[in-house]
């Protein structure tokens, strides 16, 4: 297209997986799901503070964006659906469903969940969790709700978040901080979950109301704010 400048960003990740996915599918020989599997606070991704916008979260789970893939697929005769069997799970309820317990906890030093994951080459760290990123505090918070007082075998950079105060105007803090704000906003009203969730998109594809959405929202929030308790954090 004249006068436009090429894609640069990562922001067409989203529908590259899908495409992907779809193309496979397409070739299995008939009706196919393809399965995205994404805890329903992520998937829903609602905007934690007022700087949290547009581009600054990601909506490839969201029920709109999959129900416009679904369309997308009618239009294309490609016979088959993308679904997201966990939308109405937080990660802590997904591990503790897990027919498995043993063998996850024995692969979890395997798995990955950092947005940044090589952040720490500047400082000499190989490959690992940082620790306090968005993805990162999920991932601590599910782990802590389903395994309990087991320790978490993941090695974060951020090893603990409570042992000193964390700065908001380094990495290491934004997260947590946008976190406890979208915590207070939620404890400090009642019932205002149900309007938070439609802030990230559309949710006029989800049949019949959104509880469940919001009480997956509420219920993920919360989950992050059990391992937040003792943590403080300062803009100083």
């Amino acid at each position: 297209i004249p006068d436009t400048s090429a894609e640069d960003s990562t922001r067409g990740r989203s529908f590259l997986f899908f495409a992907i996915g779809a193309f496979a599918g397409s070739g299995v020989g008939g009706q196919f799901q393809l399965r995205a599997p994404e805890n329903g606070l992520i998937a829903l991704n609602v905007p934690l503070d007022l700087l949290r916008l547009g581009s600054l979260s990601t909506r490839t789970t969201h029920p709109f964006y999959i129900a416009r893939w679904n369309d997308l697929l009618g239009a294309l005769d490609i016979d088959g659906t993308v679904i997201n069997p966990y939308w109405n799970r937080t990660k802590g309820e997904m591990v503790s469903e897990c027919q498995n317990p043993m063998l996850l906890g024995a692969i979890l030093p395997d798995s990955l969940s950092c947005s940044s994951p090589t952040k720490g080459r500047w400082v000499g760290h190989g490959t690992q969790h940082c620790g306090h990123c968005l993805p990162c505090l999920i991932r601590r918070a599910a782990i802590a709700a389903a395994f309990g007082t087991q320790p978490d075998p993941t090695v974060y950079t951020l090893a603990t978040m409570n042992e000193r105060v964390l700065s908001t105007r380094r990495a290491e803090g934004r997260q947590v901080r946008s976190f406890q704000v979208a915590l207070n906003r939620l404890r400090a009203q009642p019932g205002v979950e149900k309007y938070l969730i439609h802030k990230a998109g559309p949710l006029t594809d989800v049949a019949g109301d959104s509880s469940d959405l919001a009480g997956v929202y509420a219920r993920g929030l919360n989950e992050v704010g059990a391992i937040l308790e003792k943590v403080i954090t300062s803009s100083e």
